[in-house]
């Protein structure tokens, strides 16, 4: 018997428990996990489907896929499924949620992990797992027009995302110091042109700081594997998601990396209904950014003193989110 938590369309998770193979109640939704490994030879590595498995049977797939069980999140299900399927250890410290695609009855997180491993040192789940093998985008696209693979909505997607230098990697209190000091540095020319010291994150302790990651998520955002900048999310009520904080380094300014991310975040949280962020008002580039991108000005102008008003954005349309597998 398989058991699954049971969350609501928020995302939140409740005290229910569901039993894989009843059908779901109205509004009940679990995790599900679709992991993409990646080598360094731009291959990704695919399963072949059991003749006898239940839904696409004899068919290509993904890495490895599943639902996340009783007290698994998504990150722990990714590694269970491609340890039960091809007995792998997957490295999900190099890996990254894509984005979700919410359905009717659950929340599936699409993972693309960066790994090298050999076929030879595979173990195949016989029950599920018929064959495995690395194939390039082009071949998987050429199996989807064979019927051979599995014809994901998302592939083409999918596929970009792999080639894009950006990647946002969960950062945990472990990085707090390395984030906390790119923030400063990020922050220091806005805290002396304004004189800020009521709100500049340059003067944010550490203690402050590392409420970060008990309240939402922080990312880590790389570019060519280099330290970029970070972003920091969370939901403020229920549909309602707050894009906290963006800090890019002068280095990496101008390469589209903001808005690429922006999107990115909408993708990986389809539970929200609308986004939210504050800005400073006159800074007229960043204002221009967020509402090329769909933004708003919502609510009420906050003055922090004579030289800087803070202003905030709301998107409630037109938001980045896949209808379907």
């Amino acid at each position: 018997m398989e058991l699954w938590n049971v969350y609501d369309q928020y995302r939140h998770i409740t005290e229910r428990i569901h039993e894989r193979g009843v059908e779901m109640k109205d509004g009940d939704y679990h995790i599900v996990v679709h992991v993409w490994i990646l080598n360094d030879k731009g291959q990704f590595l695919i399963q072949k489907r059991q003749p006898w498995k239940k839904g696409w049977s004899d068919m290509w797939d993904c890495s490895a896929a599943g639902s996340a069980i009783l007290g698994d999140c998504s990150e722990q299900a990714a590694v269970r499924e491609a340890k039960e399927e091809l007995g792998i250890d997957l490295d999900i410290a190099s890996g990254e949620r894509l984005f979700t695609v919410k359905f009717s009855c659950g929340f599936d997180d699409i993972w693309l992990v960066r790994q090298n491993i050999a076929i030879e040192d595979l173990i195949l789940q016989e029950e599920e797992v018929a064959d495995a093998k690395w194939a390039s985008a082009d071949e998987i696209k050429d199996m989807i027009a064979a019927g051979e693979f599995i014809p994901y909505a998302y592939i083409d997607l999918l596929f970009q995302m792999a080639q894009l230098p950006i990647s946002l990697m969960k950062a945990s209190s472990e990085d707090a110091e390395e984030l906390l000091e790119l923030q400063k540095e990020v922050f220091m020319p806005l805290y002396e042109k304004y004189n800020d010291h009521e709100t500049s994150p340059v003067t944010q302790t550490m203690e402050r700081f590392l409420t970060r990651f008990e309240r939402g998520d922080y990312y880590k955002i790389t570019y060519e594997g280099q330290l970029a900048g970070s972003v920091n999310v969370y939901q403020k009520t229920p549909g309602l998601m707050r894009l906290h904080i963006i800090n890019i380094r002068d280095a990496y300014q101008n390469k589209g990396i903001a808005q690429e991310v922006m999107t990115r975040l909408e993708l990986m949280y389809p539970e929200a209904e609308a986004w939210e962020l504050g800005t400073i008002l006159s800074e007229e580039r960043n204002c221009y950014l967020y509402e090329k991108m769909g933004y708003k000005q919502h609510g009420e102008l906050k003055v922090i003193n004579e030289k800087m008003t803070l202003v905030n954005y709301r998107k409630e349309k037109k938001i980045a989110r896949l209808q379907s597998l």
